[in-house]
Formats: C-alpha cells, sequence, structure tokens
C-alpha cells in the first residue's frame, strides 16, 4: 500500500502543477455585457450536455458511447477495490475492463482512428484495461496495488490526465457558453 500512497502523491502534484501551469495563462476579458448565466452553464455542460442526444458523435456511435461508459466506471471501481474488497467492484472491473479491450480492438481496426492514434493512446488504454482486469480477478489480489501504483505514476505524464482537465474545462465551456446565454439552449 505504500507504493500506491507514493504514486497517489506525485499523481496529485504533477496533476496540481499542471492546472497551475494552465491557470497562468490567466483570463481571457470578455467585453460584451453576460445574456446569460455562467452557472447555468456550468450545471447543464455536466447534466443535459453529456446526455447521449445532445452530443452528434454519441448519436453515431451508441455502442462506443456506452462501452466508454462502462471503461470508466470498471477503472474507478478498480480504484476503489483497491481499498475495499468487493464483489461488485471486481465485477465492474471486468466490465470495465473488457470494455477496454473493446475499444482497443476498435482503435487499431478502424483505419481512421488508427491515424489518428499515438503511443500515447495505445499505452494508457493497455495500462488502465490492466489495472481494471487486475482488479477483477481475485487471483492477482498481490499485484492490485502495483497495478495501482503504475496507473497513477503514468496518469500525469500521459492523456489519462484527462481525468482532471476534462472537468476543469467542462466547467469553463458550460461557464462562457452559459454567459454567452448559449447554454443551456433554448426548449
Amino acid at each position: 500500500m505504500n507504493a500506491v500512497l507514493v504514486a497517489g502523491a506525485w499523481c496529485a502534484l504533477l496533476l496540481a502543477a499542471q492546472v497551475l501551469r494552465a491557470r497562468a495563462y490567466g483570463r481571457k476579458p470578455l467585453f460584451a455585457p453576460a445574456a446569460g448565466s455562467p452557472a447555468a452553464g456550468a450545471r447543464y455542460a455536466f447534466t443535459g450536455a453529456m446526455l447521449p442526444w445532445a452530443k452528434e458523435s454519441v448519436r453515431m456511435n451508441p455502442a462506443s458511447y456506452a462501452a466508454g461508459i462502462a471503461y470508466h466506471l470498471g477503472i474507478a471501481a478498480a480504484f476503489a477495490r483497491v481499498l475495499v474488497p468487493s464483489r461488485l467492484l471486481s465485477a465492474l472491473a471486468l466490465l470495465g475492463a473488457a470494455a477496454g479491450c473493446a475499444l482497443l480492438v476498435k482503435r487499431i481496426a478502424k483505419p481512421h482512428l488508427r491515424g489518428l492514434s499515438n503511443a500515447d493512446d495505445f499505452a494508457s488504454n493497455l495500462l488502465a484495461t490492466a489495472f481494471a482486469a487486475t482488479a477483477a480477478v481475485p487471483a492477482a489480489e498481490r499485484i492490485l496495488p502495483w497495478a495501482c501504483a503504475a496507473l497513477l505514476v503514468y496518469i500525469p505524464l500521459g492523456k489519462i490526465r484527462h481525468c482532471v482537465f476534462f472537468f476543469l474545462s467542462r466547467y469553463h465551456l458550460g461557464a462562457f457558453f452559459g454567459r454567452r446565454g448559449t447554454f443551456p439552449p433554448a426548449a
């Protein structure tokens, strides 16, 4: 468990440094008067705008949307599984590992996705999927903390850092378009 704590501290420190670095760009001055509510826009960005029918890419790829949800849910369950032994968490981690494998196969099989991918896309998927799979198998109990530590060390170095920046960018998107009066959209 010490390895998880050290890796978690590394991860938190580097992610915090990256957030501070991003904030150092400052705020862009807005000159037009507000036409809506930034808070309402931010709420919409995390709720209605996340629903499948609100995004064209999701409407066109519902299976990938479902796999993405299962994948992220499975990874979250795997992190919880490090702390709490649970069959439910193991089952969710197994579902996440299966979804991660499916998404990796899709990335490899589809030429346009393969062409857009770089080494980090594959490394991130493999690490997260392996971590979820490790949390799903009771026989792998001994290596689960090490798999968790490996993922925590990689998070701030690769694309998995979106686990923090997703929320920050989503908030700013919602607040910006909420102020302009376009989020939430008129019914």
